[in-house]
C-alpha cells in the first residue's frame, strides 16, 4: 500500500463520516490533524478509525492506537495514519 493510496482512503472516509458536501471545503493533506484541522468530535474520529479498521484489516490498527491515549489520537494527523498503513504491509503495494 503507497502512502498515496492510503491517504486517499482516509479522505474518503473523512468524507464518508462528515458528508460530501462539508468534506468537500476541506483541505485534508499529511498535515492536516483529524481533531484541529478536521475539526472532528471524538464520535466522527471513532467513525474514522472504524471505516480504517474495516477498510486495513491487515494492517494492526489495535495495537498502534492502544499505545495511546485518546488526546495522542485526536492529535494524529492524515500523514501519521497514512505512513503507519504504508509501512505496515508494504507487500500491499499496488
Amino acid at each position: 500500500m503507497t502512502k498515496v493510496l492510503a491517504m486517499q482512503a482516509i479522505r474518503d472516509a473523512v468524507h464518508q463520516v462528515v458528508g460530501e458536501e462539508w468534506a468537500q471545503e476541506m483541505v485534508v493533506d499529511d498535515d492536516t490533524s483529524l481533531s484541529g484541522g478536521l475539526e472532528l468530535d471524538s464520535i466522527e474520529i471513532a467513525r474514522v478509525i472504524e471505516i480504517m479498521l474495516k477498510r486495513f484489516p491487515a494492517v494492526d490498527f489495535e495495537s498502534w492506537f492502544a499505545q495511546m491515549t485518546m488526546e495522542r489520537i485526536a492529535g494524529l494527523t492524515v500523514g501519521d495514519i497514512a505512513g503507519f498503513i504504508a509501512s505496515s504491509h508494504p507487500e500491499l503495494a499496488a
